[in-house]
Formats: structure tokens, C-alpha cells, sequence
């Protein structure tokens, strides 16, 4: 028996890891975060859905790494896709699992370990040197046995007691006893609640930064050294996350910007996730370093190109979440318009099904019925026309309404071969993710939920095909 706000004493605690089989189950097995450990890739990871995207984006960014170890020359690679694509999931499949026994991954999370709104671009670079410090120290890894290691730390400790306490917020003094793990965890902690932007900041980046790049590429060079004599592995450094920062979209172009140098210049395997709107700025070849690969992860087309259901990604959708879920909590077709409704984004789904539940439980039911999905699919079609027509200044400077719903038309339609070609609508529409980039060749198409926001409008005939109802 399911009891409203509590369990019931005969319902036992579902594993994490376990499918739910009650709707409160579902709390923790569809949770919207990425799988990244051993245990949920093993639980809930399906190939399917990348074999769905048409040419195996992750399978060539695999052959590049191992080109680059057997080559000895460092892999630099942006990852694009949109939010919820599942770009974290995948980099944790290939690096967690499928080559755990020669790369060790540095997880770099912009948006958990920096502090936004006063977020420069030499933040990352502190922060990817103490983040690899940490690592080296940890006696399972590496350690401080090595003696070189040693020296170098003591250089690093001098760099950053001269010329850094004010942006780490530390006195010289603090690092008397050296770059040990309190000391680090108080360095992360700082940077992490960096709250001002420091006057004459220009002088403070031209002066400081080149040597921190310098420095922390000796940091990389020896702890590559150790890690591959301990261990026989390679660092990969991933930085992520940089879409949930909520920064202006020209503050975070900006970052990029910064970073670009920093980034062709680490001597280590780099992959960066990125929105793949910024691909579709005006100023992608000021942000995207020459000579990074760069690799697609593109969104789950549940539509065809003449708007017909693809059978074949309703049915991969369906398989992730009858991995987390016994299929007896959904009535009759329920699961499949929750598949259809997401757009193929995982993100989406999820919050679809979490949504549902609730207003099941809120009824005391046993199964998300029609009813309850519908009300999970009308709040995130709000989320959606909310997306749409409001915009910052700064984007609204870059795309106006008018013009938004004229590119959507004509994406839908397939009626003006230069709809798809990159312009600051598009850019917009993309950043907004009512435009999708699907397989293959890349072409593009509309969220379902924007097909049924054209059709409210009155921008495309009631029933026109490709919404969130097949």
C-alpha cells in the first residue's frame, strides 16, 4: 500500500541501483545527474542510444585518445552537445570503464567548484593545478615519494604564497607547513567563494598568468611522469559543467576566449564539454583553439526528418527507463508519449516521469496514468514558451520574436535551405535548445513541445505532425 508523504512499514528501501517498483522508488533510481560511477554504469548505462546518434561520435574521440598515448602527443578535444544529451555519462562510460587501465580522468565541474559571478579565466587554472596537486598527494595514486615531485611542490607553494594569496584569500604564512591536505581543501574552498573581482585586474592577469601556465604545466609534465611509472596510465583533464554556470552567454564566450591559450598549451590530454550552441557563434574561431578535435554528441531524434516517429529511439528511451523502473507503474502508452514529449533529451524525460509521479502520488495511485503525464508535459511546454520569449539584453539584441518563429517554421518545413546555415537566430534558438541537432550529418529539427507551441500559435495547422502526441 502506497501512503501519501511517507512509506509504507511493509515497503522495503529500494537499492539505488535496483528498478523501482513503487512510484516513491523512483526518487533516487531517476534522479537528472549523469551515471558516472562503476555501479550506475553498470545498473543503468545502454548502448543503444549511441548507436542511435548515426556516426559514433565517442568511438572516434576513444581511437584519438589511444592514437594520442601510443603517439605520446596530447589529445585536445571539445565535446559539444546540448544539456542532458548525456556527454557526461558517455565521457564516464569511455574513461571509467572502457579505459580505466590507461587514463585517469580530472574531473573538473566549473559550474560545483567555482564561483560565477566573479568567475576569470585564470580561476580554471588555479583550480586544474590544485585539483592534480590533491590528486599527486593522494597516497593511493601517486604520494609524495618522489623526490622531484617534492621540489616542484615547494616551487608551486612559493608561486602561490607570492603572487595568489589575494585571489585564494590566504596569508603568505598559511603556507609554512606546505600544500598539505587542509591546505588544500581551505585553496579549493576559497576559490570555490571568490567574491570580488580585483581592482586593476589586467595587470594582475598579464603579470601572474603566464607563469601560472608555465608552472602548471611542470605540475602536469611530472605527475604524467609518476602516474604512468605507478600506474601505467594518462591524465585526461575534463572540464564540464560550463553550461549550468547561469553566466550571460558573452561572459561565458568570454571565458573561452580566455582559456584558449591555457588549453592549447597543457601538456595533457584535454576534453572539454561545451554547449553546441557556442559552435554556432559569431565568435567560434575566437573560442575553439585550432587544432582541437572536435566531436558531436547530438540529440536523440524521436522524429524523422518527414516527421514520422523513429521507432527505433521510442524504443531505446523506453529500455533507459525500464532500467530504473518496473513498467507496471505506467498505464497504456503512457511511457512511450513521455519518450516522445522529451525530444529524445534525457534531462527532459526524466523530469517528465518525476513530474508524473508526483501528481500520482499526490492522488494515491499505483501508476502515472495519461492525466498525470499531461500535467508534467504542460509545465515543461511553459518552461519551453517561457525559454522562447524571453531573452536578455544581450540576446535580444541577437534575435527577436518575429524572427525566432520564422526560423522555427521554416526548420519544421524544410522549405529554405539556408534555415539551417548558422546565424545569431539560430544561435539563439539553440542556446534555447527549442532548435535540436540530430545524427550523423547534423541536421536539425524542433523540440516536440515547440511543434505544439507552433501550432497554439497558430503558426502551423492543428495536427500538424512532430509534436509531443504521435
Amino acid at each position: 500500500m502506497i501512503i501519501y508523504g511517507q512509506m509504507s512499514p511493509d515497503e522495503p528501501r529500494q537499492p539505488r541501483l535496483s528498478p523501482a517498483t513503487t512510484l516513491r522508488q523512483m526518487v533516487p533510481t531517476l534522479m537528472p545527474a549523469p551515471l558516472e560511477s562503476l555501479g550506475e554504469i553498470g545498473a543503468f548505462y545502454r548502448d543503444s542510444l549511441q548507436h542511435l546518434r548515426g556516426v559514433d561520435r565517442i568511438g572516434e574521440l576513444r581511437l584519438s585518445l589511444e592514437d594520442a598515448a601510443e603517439w605520446n602527443v596530447p589529445l585536445k578535444a571539445f565535446l559539444f552537445g546540448h544539456p542532458g544529451v548525456g556527454k557526461t555519462t558517455e565521457l564516464a562510460n569511455l574513461l571509467v570503464r572502457e579505459l580505466s587501465d590507461r587514463f585517469q580522468p580530472l574531473w573538473i565541474r566549473l559550474d560545483s567548484e567555482l564561483n560565477p559571478p566573479t568567475l576569470r579565466h585564470y580561476d580554471v587554472l588555479l583550480l586544474v593545478l590544485l585539483r592534480l596537486i590533491r590528486e599527486a598527494t593522494d597516497p593511493t595514486l601517486i604520494g609524495f615519494e618522489d623526490h622531484e615531485l617534492g621540489l616542484l611542490m615547494r616551487r608551486v607553494e612559493d608561486h602561490l604564497a607570492t603572487k595568489w594569496t589575494k585571489r585564494l584569500r590566504v596569508r603568505q604564512s598559511e603556507f609554512s607547513g606546505g600544500l598539505s591536505i587542509p591546505v588544500l581543501a581551505r585553496l579549493l574552498a576559497n576559490l570555490k567563494q571568490s567574491n570580488t573581482r580585483e581592482a586593476g585586474q589586467q595587470d594582475y592577469e598579464v603579470s601572474f598568468v603566464s607563469e601560472l601556465m608555465d608552472l602548471s604545466n611542470e605540475v602536469v609534465t611530472e605527475c604524467n611522469r609518476l602516474l604512468a611509472k605507478h600506474r601505467e596510465r594518462q591524465w585526461v583533464v575534463v572540464l564540464e559543467d560550463s553550461e549550468k554556470l547561469g553566466i550571460p552567454a558573452g561572459d561565458l564566450r568570454d571565458l573561452f576566449s580566455g582559456l584558449r591559450p591555457y588549453l592549447q598549451g597543457l601538456a595533457c590530454h584535454v576534453v572539454v564539454t561545451i554547449p553546441v550552441w557556442l559552435r554556432h557563434s559569431q565568435d567560434a574561431v575566437a573560442i575553439l583553439p585550432p587544432g582541437f578535435h572536435q566531436f558531436d554528441l547530438t540529440d536523440i531524434a524521436v522524429y524523422r526528418e518527414d516527421h514520422t516517429p523513429n521507432e527505433a529511439a521510442i524504443a531505446a528511451l523506453t529500455d533507459i527507463v525500464l532500467a530504473r523502473a518496473d513498467p507496471g507503474l505506467f498505464e497504456a502508452g503512457v511511457l512511450r508519449r513521455g519518450c516522445i514529449a522529451s525530444g529524445g533529451n534525457i534531462r527532459d524525460l526524466f523530469r517528465l516521469i518525476r513530474g508524473a509521479m508526483l501528481t500520482a502520488r499526490l492522488r494515491r495511485a499505483g501508476r502515472i496514468s495519461a492525466a498525470d503525464l499531461d500535467s508534467a508535459v504542460s509545465s515543461l511546454r511553459d518552461d519551453y514558451k517561457s525559454q522562447l520569449g524571453s531573452t536578455s539584453p544581450e540576446e535580444e539584441r541577437e534575435a527577436g520574436w518575429d524572427e525566432k518563429i520564422a526560423k522555427l517554421v521554416a526548420i519544421y518545413r524544410r522549405d529554405d535551405p539556408a534555415a539551417e546555415v548558422p546565424s545569431p537566430v539560430l544561435y539563439a534558438l539553440l542556446r534555447q535548445r527549442c532548435v535540436l541537432k540530430y545524427n550523423g550529418r547534423g541536421w536539425l529539427g524542433l523540440h516536440p513541445l515547440v511543434v505544439d507551441l507552433l501550432i497554439e500559435f497558430q503558426k502551423l495547422e492543428p495536427g500538424s505532425p512532430g509534436g509531443s502526441v504521435a
